[in-house]
Parts: structure tokens; C-alpha cells; sequence
């Protein structure tokens, strides 16, 4: 599988990954994220300000996600993804809502959305599990 075709595969099949970054202490925190657009410029997600996930993001901006799909073990798509985070601004922000409409409910008011911040992970590598091909598909 081409690069571009894991990134939408991680955004349109996976979409929530688990994403590390370290903290103030430099200890490895994780969150849940959602995987909202992709490019041939990487990864594109978004947070609030306000959130210590913006912090740590701000403060070092090295991330390392993992996202998993499929029904058990032998059935799932494992993929891996480590890179720089670097905040897009909200230039962006109007496509992820558009495409990530859900988000509408979370963030309900224009006030709200104002918060928001767009970060793209880009200069990394990442790793492609299929567990439910044989021989493993790697």
C-alpha cells in the first residue's frame, strides 16, 4: 500500500487513534484524537487551545499515534504513525468541520469553535499491520 492511500485509509476506516506525546515532565501522555483530513502534507487533526493536549503539542510537537480497526486479533488493520505536529492555524478548521460534521454537536457555537486550532503531522514514518492477510501483511 502507497503512503497516501495508509494516511486516508488511517483517516477514512480508522479515523480515532491513540496519540503519545510528552508531557511537562517529559513523560509520554495519550489521548484519543480523531484523524480528520490527509494530504500529500500529512496528517490533519484539530484541538482546543485550552487543552493540555495543546500544551504539550506546543511545548515539543513530536507525536506517535496508533489506530486499530477490525472485529478481533486476526481480523484488524494496525496502523502505526510517528512525526512532527505543527500548528495549521484555523485556515483548515472549515474543511475539518465540513467533513467532520459531528463536530457541530461538540462544539455547537461559533464562540466555542473559536478555540479551535489545526494541527498537521507531517516528516514522519509510520508502520502497516494487516493481520487478517497471509502471510501478514506488513
Amino acid at each position: 500500500m502507497e503512503g497516501n492511500d495508509v494516511l486516508l485509509f488511517l483517516q477514512e476506516k480508522i479515523h480515532t487513534v491513540v496519540m503519545a506525546v510528552n508531557d511537562e515532565a517529559g513523560r509520554p501522555a495519550t489521548c484519543a484524537v480523531d484523524i480528520m483530513d490527509c494530504d500529500e502534507g500529512g496528517l490533519y487533526f484539530l484541538t482546543a487551545r485550552g487543552k493540555s493536549l495543546y500544551r504539550r503539542l506546543a511545548a515539543g510537537g513530536f507525536v506517535s499515534l496508533t489506530g486499530i480497526t477490525g472485529g478481533h486479533t486476526m481480523s484488524c488493520v494496525a496502523v502505526s504513525v510517528r512525526g512532527v505536529a505543527k500548528e495549521v492555524g484555523t485556515d483548515r478548521l472549515g474543511r475539518l468541520l465540513e467533513k467532520n460534521p459531528y463536530m457541530y454537536e461538540i462544539y455547537p457555537t461559533e464562540e466555542s469553535r473559536s478555540a479551535l486550532t489545526v494541527f498537521c503531522i507531517c516528516e514522519g514514518s509510520g508502520e502497516w499491520f494487516d493481520l487478517s492477510k497471509k502471510p501478514v501483511e506488513c
